[in-house]
C-alpha cells in the first residue's frame, strides 16, 4: 500500500499522455485530404436524368390530385417538380408548403403527405433540387434555395389554377431538408413565414465528419474541401451561423428532434435552440422533442399530423393523431431554461 502514492502520478500521466495522443491525431485527422479526393471523380449517386415537360395527374386520395410538371433549374437542367392540393375548387386562396428532402433525395413529396393536402386544404410543392456539383446532397446549396424561391412562379407557369395564399407559406424538411428549410427562411423571410425543421444538421462543420462516406463525398464536391480548408463555405450551410437572425424574426419556428436519433446531439439542434434563445430571450418558438427514429415524426401520410397543426395547417384537435404522443413539448418564452435540453448521446 505505501506504494500507492507513487504509482498514482504515474497512470495519471499515463492517462494523459494518451489523451494528448488522441487529440493530436484527430486534429491532424481534420488537415488531411480525404482519400477518396484520389480515387478519381466525383460520381454522384443521386444524379437523375432531365425530366420530360409534361405535366401528367392522379389522384393521391379522395381529396387530393398529385400534379408532376417540370422547372428549369439554376443550371438550365429540367428537373421535376411535384405539387398536391385538393382536389375540388377552394374559395380561398391556400397555404403553400415548400417541401425539401432529405439527403439524395428528390421531388417524392406526395407520398408522405398522402390526403393530407385534400383534407386540410393546402398545397405542397417540392422540386428535384440541385447543389453546385450533387444533383441530391444540395446541402443549403444556395443555387437551389434561390430555386425554391421561384416556386410560386413556377406554379402559376405549371398550374395556373391554383391560388397561392403568399401570406402563408410554410419551408419544412426533415435531415438535409430541415436544413434547408432553417437556410431558407433566413435568406427568404418574407417567402417563409412559418418554417419547420425536423432532426436536421445546423453545424455542418461537426456534422461532416460522422457523415456516411457517401454524404461525406457529396458534401466535399459541394464545398471543394473539408470544414478545414473550406470553412468559410461550412459557415454558411450552417443554419446555426444565423442564429441571430432566426431569434430576432417574427417566423414562426417550430423545430423537432428526437433522443433516439444520432443526427441530434448536443451540438446539433439543441444547440442552435440554446443559441436562439440567447441572443433573444423574447423570442418565442416551438421545440418538440420525442423518441422517433430519424424522421419518424414527418410523415403526415402515416398520421403524423402533430407538425401539421403546429404549424397552422391543420385544426389543433388533429395533434392526438400523431404515431408519437410521448415526448417533451416546450414552448419557449423569456421565463424558459433551456440549459438542458434532452437529445441523443452516443
Amino acid at each position: 500500500m505505501r506504494s500507492f502514492p507513487l504509482i498514482l502520478p504515474l497512470v495519471l500521466a499515463v492517462i494523459a499522455l494518451t489523451a494528448t495522443t488522441a487529440t493530436t491525431t484527430a486534429r491532424a485527422d481534420e488537415t488531411a485530404i480525404p482519400d477518396f479526393v484520389y480515387d478519381g471523380p466525383f460520381k454522384d449517386p443521386s444524379e437523375v436524368a432531365d425530366s420530360p415537360k409534361r405535366t401528367t395527374f392522379k389522384l393521391a386520395g379522395r381529396d387530393t390530385i398529385t400534379a408532376t410538371t417540370w422547372y428549369t433549374a439554376w443550371n438550365g437542367r429540367t428537373l421535376r417538380l411535384v405539387a398536391s392540393y385538393p382536389r375540388y375548387p377552394q374559395q380561398a386562396r391556400l397555404p403553400l408548403v415548400r417541401i425539401f428532402h432529405g439527403a439524395g433525395g428528390r421531388a417524392v413529396c406526395d407520398r408522405t403527405f398522402g390526403n393530407a393536402p385534400g383534407q386540410f386544404g393546402f398545397v405542397i410543392a417540392c422540386l428535384d433540387g440541385t447543389g453546385t456539383y450533387a444533383r441530391g446532397y444540395s446541402y443549403g446549396s444556395p443555387q437551389n434555395l434561390a430555386d425554391n424561391a421561384k416556386m410560386v412562379s413556377f406554379l402559376r407557369a405549371r398550374l395556373p389554377g391554383l391560388r397561392i395564399d403568399q401570406s402563408r407559406q410554410v419551408a419544412a424538411g426533415g435531415s438535409m431538408g430541415g436544413q434547408d428549410a432553417l437556410l431558407f427562411g433566413v435568406k427568404y423571410p418574407a417567402l417563409a413565414q412559418t418554417i419547420v425543421a425536423m432532426d436536421a444538421p445546423i453545424d455542418m462543420s461537426k456534422r461532416y465528419w460522422r457523415l456516411t462516406p457517401t454524404k461525406q463525398r457529396a458534401l466535399y464536391e459541394e464545398c471543394q474541401g473539408t470544414p478545414y480548408y473550406a470553412p468559410q463555405c461550412f459557415n454558411d450551410r450552417s443554419p446555426l451561423t444565423f442564429a441571430s437572425n432566426l431569434a430576432n424574426s417574427t417566423q414562426k419556428l417550430i423545430m423537432y428532434w428526437s433522443v433516439n436519433d444520432e443526427i441530434s446531439p448536443q451540438e446539433q439542434m439543441p444547440t442552435l435552440a440554446q443559441a436562439i434563445h440567447a441572443a433573444n430571450p423574447a423570442r418565442s418558438f416551438l421545440i418538440r422533442i420525442g423518441n422517433w427514429g430519424h424522421g419518424g415524426a414527418w410523415p403526415p401520410a402515416t398520421r403524423n399530423n402533430e407538425w401539421l397543426a403546429d404549424a397552422g395547417l391543420t385544426a389543433d384537435g388533429t395533434r392526438a393523431d400523431t404515431l408519437h404522443p410521448n415526448g417533451w413539448r416546450i414552448e419557449v418564452d423569456a421565463s424558459t431554461d433551456l440549459t438542458d435540453l434532452p437529445s441523443y448521446y452516443p
